[in-house]
C-alpha cells in the first residue's frame, strides 16, 4: 500500500507541474465539475459513429448494426474494462477459458486462444501479434478513452482478419475531452484490489499532447476447486486445491496530434505491462509450485489523415510497430503425476518475443454525395528465436524423463525462425447517395493473402515449404429510411480469421501444439435483417433478426496437449432487441437476446455431435440498466442474466454428478451498483458493489473435467478522483 501512495504523489506532483506550464491555454476558474455532471444524456445516445464505414455517420443510419458507449456512460455506470463494455451490449456475454476473462457473441463459446474481435484505437488495428487476440480485459483501461464504438458481427470486408464477433473501436482523448489540466483517481476493493490511474494533456495552437497512466493489482478470484489431477486423500476422494489469480498490469499511453495546418498527425506509445497465474493450471492440473507469468507489449503507431472539409479527394497513410514479449516459468504436472512417470512433474521456463508491423495507405473521393473508399494494407510478423527456453524433460524429443536435469529446448515457434510471416490486402467500399431521400447502399469488399515459407518439421529433413491463405470477405448493406424516425437495415457480411502465429507453429514445449498442415481459416456468414426507431428526442429502440455460419472455429483441443484444431462449423440464428431512452437527469437501457442453433458439423473427434442446441454458452440474454444524476449525485444499477448453458456429451462422465451437474451449468442474475457523490467542484467519491446479491455464477467447462468456473462474489470498490 505504501508503494502505491508513493506513487499517487509522485504523479500528483509531475501532473500539476504540467498544469502550471498549461496556464496560458486554461483559465482554472472556469474548469467544472466531472464530464459527467455536464453533459445532457439525450445527446450521449446520439454520438455519430466512424468504424462501420470509416465515413461518419448517424448510429440508426450506420451501414452495420453499432453503438456508442461514451465515457460518461462507461465512468457512471461504473464498467471497469472493455469486457464489461460488451457485456451489456446485445448478444455478448459473460464467459472464461483457463484464466483469460472473455466475452462470446450470439450463442458462440469462446476459447483463450483468440475472442474473435477486432480492436481499433483510434483507427489504427492493436490485437496481439502471437494470439492475434483483442485484450479487452481489465489489462486495457478505459482511462485514456473519450468513447468506445461496437461494431456487431463481421466487419472483415473493411478490417479483414480477426473481425469476426465485431469491431470495437477506442477514441482516445484530446486536450478538450479532458476538460482541465487532468485527473487522478484511486481505486481500493475487496481481494487486495488497487486500481489507480493518472490522465493530463497539453496543446497550443499547433500541437496537443496527452499523456495516462494506469496501474491495478488484486488477489484475483481465488477458491477451492477441483482439478484434472486425479490426487485424491486418504479415503480415495478426489482433492480441490485453490485456485491462483493474484495478478496485476500497468499502462501508459502518450499521444501527439497536431492542429491548425497541422491537423490530421498523430503519434502513439503504449507500453502495457501484465501478469498473472494461470487459474487451473495449463493442463487443469493446479500447479504444486508457485508460477510467475509476465508480458508486455510496446507499440508505436503513426498516422497522417489531414481533414480537408469541402474537399472531394482525402488520404490516410498509417503505421504500427508492436513488440510482444513473454516471460513465463510454468508448471504444468505435479510432482509424481502419472503414477509417477514425471517424478518430479513437469515444468518449462520461455523467455522470447515476436514483432510485427503494420503499413495502411488509403484513399476516399467524394462526388455529388457518391463517396469511394480505396486501400491497402500490409502487415509483416517476425520471429527471431528465443531469448532462454528449457525445461526439466526434454520437450524436443520428448524422452522419457528419469532425473532432474534441465534441457535446454529448441525455438518456441521453430517453424517460422528468421521466416517473416506477410498478409497482404486491398479493400475497397462504394457508399451511395441516398435515393429519392431514402435508400442508401453500401458496398465494401477486401481481399487478403497471408503468405510464407517454413522449416517443415514434421519431416526428418526439415525441408522449406511454402504456405498461404487467401480470402475475400464481401459486405452489402441496405439502409432505408421509412422517416426521419424509422430505419430499416438489411446487412449481408463475411469475416474470416487466419490462424495465428501460435496457432500454426508452436513446437517444442507444452504450451502449444501445431497442426501446420491442416489448420483451416475460420469464416462467417453473417446475415442481419431489422429496424431503428427513434419515437421521440431521447429514445431509441432496435430489433434485428440474424443469421449466420461460423466454419471451421478453431480452439484448444483434447486429442493432444494444447493442440490448435478446427473443432466444429455451427450455424445459429436467433433474434436481439435494444432500448435506451434519455433526458436530463436520467438515462435507462434494456436489451435482450435470444440464439437458437439449427445446425452444425463436427471436425474434432472428441467432440459430440448437438445439431439443435446451444452449447458452452447460453441461448438467452437479459440486460438493463439506469442512470441518474442531479446536484453532483450519480446513482447507476446494471442487471444481467443468462439462462442455463447446456453440456454435449462428449463432457459427461460416469459420477459426474458428484462434481458439477451433468447435463447443464444453471443460469444465474447478478447486479451491480454505483453511487457517487461530487465532494467539491474537482473531487468526487464513489462506492461500487459488484454482484450485490452474491450470486452463485458459473461458466461451463468444457470436456470431461471435475470443475467448471466459478465467477466472482460480491467485491466492493471504493474511488476517489481527484481533477486539477
Amino acid at each position: 500500500m505504501s508503494r502505491l501512495v508513493v506513487r499517487m504523489l509522485v504523479f500528483v506532483v509531475f501532473w500539476v507541474g504540467l498544469g502550471r506550464q498549461a496556464v496560458a491555454q486554461f483559465n482554472l476558474d472556469t474548469i467544472n465539475s466531472a464530464r459527467i455532471f455536464q453533459l445532457s444524456l439525450e445527446e450521449l445516445i446520439n454520438i455519430p459513429v466512424y468504424s462501420s464505414a470509416k465515413f461518419e455517420q448517424k448510429q440508426a443510419e450506420a451501414s452495420n448494426v453499432v453503438s456508442v458507449i461514451p465515457n460518461d456512460i462507461i465512468r457512471g455506470m461504473g464498467l471497469q474494462s472493455i469486457n464489461d463494455i460488451l457485456s451489456f451490449q446485445p448478444g455478448f456475454f459473460v464467459t472464461q477459458d483457463y484464466e483469460r476473462r472473455t466475452v462470446g457473441f450470439r450463442g458462440m463459446f469462446e476459447g483463450w486462444n483468440n475472442n474473435h474481435i477486432l480492436m481499433l484505437i483510434d483507427g489504427i488495428p492493436f490485437n496481439d501479434n502471437l494470439y492475434g487476440t483483442a485484450y479487452s480485459w481489465d489489462i486495457t483501461p478505459v482511462t485514456y478513452m473519450n468513447s468506445v464504438e461496437v461494431v456487431f458481427g463481421p466487419g472483415g470486408a473493411l478490417y479483414g482478419s480477426n473481425a469476426m464477433n465485431g469491431v470495437v473501436a477506442l477514441n482516445t482523448f484530446t486536450v478538450p475531452d479532458i476538460n482541465g489540466v487532468g485527473w487522478a483517481n484511486l481505486r481500493l476493493g475487496s481481494a487486495g484490489y488497487q486500481y489507480y490511474d493518472m490522465v493530463t494533456g497539453v496543446e497550443n495552437t499547433d500541437f496537443g499532447v496527452v499523456a495516462s497512466y494506469a496501474g491495478m493489482s488484486t488477489n484475483g478470484n481465488e477458491y477451492l476447486s477441483f482439478d484434472a489431477s486425479g490426487r485424491t486423500d486418504a479415503h480415495g476422494s478426489l482433492m480441490r486445491f485453490k485456485t491462483n489469480d493474484t495478478r496485476s498490469c500497468s499502462y501508459f499511453f502518450t499521444k501527439f496530434y497536431g492542429k491548425g495546418k497541422y491537423n490530421g498527425l498523430m503519434f502513439q506509445f503504449h507500453q502495457q505491462n501484465w501478469d498473472f497465474q494461470t487459474g487451473h493450471g495449463w493442463l487443469f492440473i493446479i500447479p504444486d509450485r508457485p508460477e510467475d507469468m509476465k508480458e508486455y507489449r510496446r507499440i508505436f503507431a503513426l498516422r497522417y489523415a489531414p481533414l480537408r472539409l469541402g474537399k472531394r479527394f482525402n488520404y490516410e497513410v498509417a503505421s504500427r510497430f508492436q513488440v510482444h514479449g513473454i516471460d513465463w516459468s510454468m508448471r504444468y504436472y505435479n510432482s509424481g503425476a502419472l503414477n509417477g512417470y514425471y517424478p518430479d512433474g513437469v515444468s518449462e521456463y520461455l523467455k522470447t518475443k515476436a514483432y510485427d508491423l503494420f503499413t495502411r495507405a488509403q484513399v476516399s473521393l467524394t462526388h455529388e454525395k457518391n463517396s469511394i473508399i480505396i486501400g491497402v494494407e500490409n502487415s509483416i510478423f517476425f520471429y527471431n528465436g528465443d531469448d532462454e527456453h528449457y525445461a526439466n524433460i526434454d520437450m524436443d524429443t520428448w524422452s522419457d524423463p528419469s532425473n532432474q536435469t534441465f534441457y535446454s529446448l529448441k525455438p518456441w515457434l521453430e517453424f517460422v525462425v528468421d521466416r517473416p510471416v506477410h498478409n497482404v490486402a486491398v479493400y475497397a467500399q462504394y457508399l451511395s447517395p441516398k435515393f429519392l431521400k431514402k435508400l442508401q447502399i453500401t458496398l465494401s469488399g477486401r481481399y487478403d493473402r497471408m503468405f510464407f515459407d517454413y522449416d517443415d518439421l514434421l519431416i526428418p529433413s526439415h525441408p522449406v515449404k511454402s504456405k498461404n491463405f487467401q480470402m475475400f470477405t464481401p459486405r452489402v448493406a441496405f439502409v432505408y429510411s421509412l422517416s426521419n424516425q424509422f430505419v430499416l437495415k438489411a446487412i449481408y457480411g463475411k469475416a474470416f480469421r487466419t490462424p495465428a502465429p501460435t496457432e500454426l507453429f508452436g513446437f517444442n514445449t507444452f504450451t502449444l501444439s501445431s497442426n501446420i498442415h491442416e489448420l483451416k481459416p475460420e469464416l462467417l456468414t453473417n446475415f442481419d435483417l431489422g429496424f431503428v426507431w427513434e419515437p421521440l428526442s431521447g429514445f431509441n429502440m432496435r430489433l434485428n433478426g440474424f443469421l449466420m455460419s461460423f466454419e471451421n472455429q478453431i480452439a484448444y483441443s483434447v486429442v493432444n496437449k494444447n493442440l490448435s484444431a478446427n473443432i466444429y462449423t455451427l450455424k445459429t440464428c436467433g433474434v436481439e432487441f435494444a432500448a435506451q431512452y434519455a433526458q436530463k437527469h436520467f438515462t435507462g437501457f434494456t436489451n435482450f437476446s435470444y440464439s437458437h442453433r439449427f445446425d452444425e458439423e463436427i471436425l474434432d473427434s472428441t467432440v459430440a455431435l448437438s445439431k439443435s442446441k446451444v452449447t458452452w454458452a447460453p441461448s438467452l440474454l437479459l440486460k438493463l440498466g439506469a442512470m441518474y444524476k442531479f446536484n453532483g449525485v450519480c446513482l447507476s444499477a446494471l442487471g444481467y442474466y443468462q439462462n442455463k448453458a447446456y453440456r454435449r456429451e462428449s463432457d459427461q462422465f460416469d459420477g459426474m454428478n458428484s462434481y458439477r451437474p451433468s447435463t447443464y451449468v444453471d443460469g444465474w442474475f447478478s447486479m451491480d451498483a454505483r453511487a457517487a457523490y461530487q465532494l467539491t467542484r474537482k473531487s468526487e467519491f464513489s462506492i461500487s458493489v459488484r454482484n450485490v446479491f452474491n450470486s452463485e455464477r458459473y461458466i461451463p467447462k468444457n470436456n470431461q473435467y471435475p470443475f467448471d468456473y466459478r465467477l466472482d462474489g460480491r467485491t466492493v470498490i471504493g474511488e476517489y478522483i481527484l481533477r486539477f
